[in-house]
């Protein structure tokens, strides 16, 4: 070959042919020199574009313009069956219906305050309809990678392990994504480009280089709480591929039956609904900033269980106001539901300043 076409060549074209020849393969003038006089011939004419070249070695051919990853390892996990683990007997809610005829249909999106039974309801009818289901919660700041997987060393051997949401696109399962308003943009993009024809076939996702068909039957749920500190905007486009059911909070006869089914004692409920009630329609009327979740009094109840001293009625009330007012951080806030709450004691004819507080 000659030299002048040797300097036409990509660097990378040229250390490889030098590296056959157990030449340098540093500097750029060296290479040429050192091949001019070899055997090397280009595919074809010297052009602008440098040309792939073919040497009598085989093993110098440039590589097939493919992805790095393709044909890798990937190991897709068991995504497990699905759970419905109450204590008590589980309160259907009026919506399940709704949740049930959608979710034949396609991918849903559930909305509502903490504590409504959002997430019960989904763990419940998958239950019901002997389904696996992947839960993933993205209250850490879900990624992509959470929902795809990632590389691993086994072995001795690099491996790409899939993770339980991918799996469940694969296969058919379903898939469950807690808080989603809180997850990262780049994760709600990738769920977006999967979840375009629910209950079809084409819908694709790629896993280490490799497309994977969605199983027609995958079925993806999010759950989230609008108007959360912390939440994102949800991206319309994705919200238009989910059916959506705004789920009310829990109150009344229906919140004194989760009570129950949780096992918070009787003498507990009506304080723990009032006040819960209470609260909640203070937020809504924009009195307070605080949401109040259904699990504070659940918490305060099973605090005063386990302690001697707080198993009166009064005792209990002092663990509920402590465990909604600790999870509020701004001081205004605290003093603004404080107020309520000792207001809401008062109007049941209990002391608000009562030492078991």
């Amino acid at each position: 070959m000659r030299a002048i076409e040797l300097e036409n060549l990509e660097i990378d074209q040229l250390r490889k042919l030098a590296k056959t020849h157990k030449l340098p393969t540093k500097i750029k003038s060296k290479i040429v020199l050192a091949l001019a006089d070899c055997e090397c011939k280009p595919c074809g004419g010297i052009s602008d574009t440098p040309a792939r070249i073919v040497v009598n070695s085989p093993k110098v051919e440039s590589a097939p313009q493919s992805p790095p990853e393709q044909g890798e390892s990937i190991i897709w996990p068991d995504v497990p069956k699905a759970t419905s683990e109450v204590n008590g007997d589980y309160v259907t809610p009026p919506w399940l219906e709704e949740l049930d005829a959608a979710a034949m249909i396609g991918h849903v999106e559930l909305m509502g305050p903490a504590g409504s039974g959002k997430t019960l309801a989904i763990h419940h009818l998958a239950a019901k309809l002997g389904k696996n289901l992947a839960v993933v919660t993205a209250d850490g700041g879900l990624r992509k990678r959470d929902l795809v997987g990632q590389r691993e060393l086994i072995a001795g051997s690099t491996v790409f392990t899939a993770a339980e949401f991918a799996t469940a696109a694969k296969q058919g399962d379903w898939a469950l994504i807690d808080e989603a308003n809180m997850a990262e943009p780049e994760a709600m993009s990738f769920i977006n480009g999967m979840t375009d024809r629910p209950a079809q076939v084409g819908s694709t996702f790629q896993v280490a280089g490799q497309t994977i068909e969605v199983h027609p039957e995958f079925r993806c749920f999010m759950t989230r709480n609008p108007n959360y500190v912390g939440t994102r905007r949800m991206n319309e486009a994705l919200r238009d591929r989910f059916w959506s059911i705004e789920v009310p909070p829990l109150s009344g006869e229906s919140l004194a039956a989760m009570f129950k089914a949780h096992g918070m004692a009787k003498t507990f409920i009506n304080d723990a609904v009032f006040l819960t009630d209470t609260l909640y329609k203070s937020w809504k009327d924009n009195r307070i900033g605080y949401q109040i979740s259904p699990r504070r009094g659940l918490a305060a109840a099973k605090m005063a269980s386990a302690m001697k001293s707080r198993r009166s009625v009064v005792g209990f009330r002092g663990l509920m106001r402590k465990s909604i007012l600790t999870k509020i951080d701004a001081q205004h806030d605290i003093d603004a539901v404080d107020v309520i709450i000792k207001t809401a004691w008062r109007a049941l004819s209990i002391d608000p300043d009562a030492k078991a507080e």
